[in-house]
């Protein structure tokens, strides 16, 4: 988590916040709102931030209301970011400006939406929904955020290892968000069916106001352990049915990387994101389709859990 993002939840923490909440009120703890018609393309401007008086936030009110949300969320964090001074005239979506701009904006972008959607909410959120769609549906609901910014933020701190999609009429892939423990969505523009995913996972196909979204949560795989060998035999009988004790580093390196990474999770989840860590690797198909490998895993994962 961001320094940034560790403000919003300390926000949050000392106010007693949790979604939904008044941003109105929050805001004018923090600073005096007031909204305007912009002459000009702006989301807001605060102004004397780090002064001896109230800052004052100026929100564009022509703006759509789920963007005049963000841009609050955002403005609030210009003022509590302690880096953060004097008057910052804020753009969601800036152009060609500076770089120690573009980081500021940033910044109060990642500070705004975990004020709206801070991740330990969402992960309860999640695990109170029967489905994805239900999921996003909920926070879309209880936050009023854009689905754009929505889609941005609620899937990226989930420990569950989800992908979610947003596609076009033709089934071309327009926006992807993925978990931190879940495989890498396909390239932009790519052609998406439930299949792009080859591993065992809950697949999901959906449509929320004229937009179109598919996702899979990954699930665990349950491997009963019925070789009774040490798994260094298991690993050797493999490599040598496969011609493949050339990548006997690899193959190990892989599995250890995806084990460090789902470490937190129960055995049949860190079984599973193994399984899918060489599900799409070319080069050890031999391997990952070999009538041992789950034993292999099996057997791997649980040297690895005793070793603590």
């Amino acid at each position: 988590m961001t320094p940034e993002e560790k403000m919003a939840n300390r926000v949050l923490a000392i106010r007693k916040l949790t979604p939904p909440f008044d941003l109105e009120q929050l805001a004018n703890h923090y600073g005096d709102l007031e909204f305007h018609d912009f002459p000009f393309a702006v989301d807001g401007v605060t102004v004397g931030i780090g002064g001896d008086a109230k800052p004052k936030i100026l929100i564009n009110a022509s703006a759509p209301l789920t963007r005049r949300k963000f841009t609050l969320a955002h403005e609030i964090g210009h003022i509590i970011i302690p880096w953060h001074t004097g008057t910052i005239v804020s753009h969601i979506d800036p152009g060609e400006v500076g770089a120690a701009y573009l980081q500021m904006e940033a910044e109060a972008n990642r500070f705004a939406a975990e004020l709206l959607m801070p991740t330990n909410w969402l992960i309860e959120e999640f695990n109170r929904n029967a489905n994805v769609e239900a999921y996003f549906r909920s926070v879309l609901s209880k936050v009023g955020a854009s689905k754009e910014a929505t889609f941005y933020k609620i899937f990226r701190s989930l420990p569950h290892p989800i992908v979610c999609v947003q596609i076009d009429s033709a089934s071309r892939l327009v926006n992807a968000q993925r978990s931190f423990t879940a495989p890498y969505p396909p390239a932009r523009e790519t052609l998406i069916s439930r299949a792009c995913f080859h591993t065992d996972s809950r697949f999901e196909s959906f449509e929320i106001d004229g937009q179109r979204y598919m996702s899979w949560v990954f699930v665990g795989r349950d491997i009963q352990e019925v070789d009774q060998r040490p798994w260094r035999d298991v690993y050797a009988n493999i490599l040598d049915d496969t011609d493949m004790r050339a990548y006997l580093q690899s193959i190990n390196a892989i599995l250890a990387a995806a084990f460090n990474k789902n470490k937190t999770r129960n055995e049949a989840e860190i079984c599973g994101a193994i399984i899918r860590a060489f599900a799409d690797r070319g080069d050890y198909q031999p391997v990952y389709q070999h009538p041992l490998f789950e034993q292999y895993v099996i057997k791997r994962v649980k040297e690895l859990k005793r070793r603590g």
